[in-house]
């Protein structure tokens, strides 16, 4: 290796420091200024890198902002995959949110949730964001299928999977509605949605 030549675990270092850079002065951008009216040009320069280097690493301002949602959602259905066989799917799905927001916490807070918010409040982003739900939705349906051993055409896995989406996204809109921007209080509101989800479900109401 010459003197000039960068070795591969510092390579690996830098472009992870300049993709994190990216994601958290775009996120911080388009909460301040608005997405719309903020530019690639304008987080290229608040990142110190140029627009050509932005291109390397997403291939627009939607590809960066949903990036930390759709990470979180594929250590979510990592996390239900390894839930114990025991765990009726309703659980599965609760504690493996669970686990997502300890993981959220202990690596991804400055960006999931400013991510997150801006999803909520964009209806580009949340446009978007349903369409990638949509592909989840039918991996995680597959997971529950999977660990059920449902017969082929069972709709009780995408039931379920759709009833606990609207509710995580019916929580995750209070979160941002109630302008209290912690995790704490995300996780709660999600507690809450899906504690009052099997009630709503399944009996009858007594106002």
């Amino acid at each position: 290796m010459g003197p000039h030549t960068t070795a591969p675990g510092a390579r690996a270092s830098h472009k992870l420091r300049t993709r994190q850079e990216l994601l958290r002065s775009g996120l911080d951008l388009f909460l301040d200024r608005g997405y719309a009216r903020t530019t690639i040009g304008d987080v290229a320069r608040e990142a110190g890198v140029s627009e050509r280097t932005f291109f390397r690493y997403f291939a627009s301002k939607e590809e960066l902002v949903l990036h930390p949602v759709q990470e979180i959602t594929d250590h979510f259905l990592a996390e239900a995959e390894r839930r114990p066989e025991h765990e009726p799917p309703l659980m599965v799905l609760r504690e493996a949110g669970a686990r997502i927001m300890e993981i959220t916490a202990g690596e991804s807070l400055e960006t999931v949730l400013p991510a997150l918010r801006l999803v909520c409040v964009e209806p580009e982003l949340r446009a978007a964001q349903m369409v990638h739900s949509a592909a989840a939705h039918q991996r995680m349906a597959a997971v529950l299928a999977r660990r059920e051993r449902t017969a082929p055409g069972d709709l009780r896995p995408s039931l379920l999977v759709g009833a606990y989406v609207v509710a995580s996204a019916l929580a995750a809109q209070e979160w941002t509605r109630r302008g209290d921007g912690s995790l704490v209080a995300l996780q709660r509101a999600t507690d809450d949605h899906l504690r009052q989800m099997p009630a709503a479900l399944a009996e009858r109401w007594s106002g």
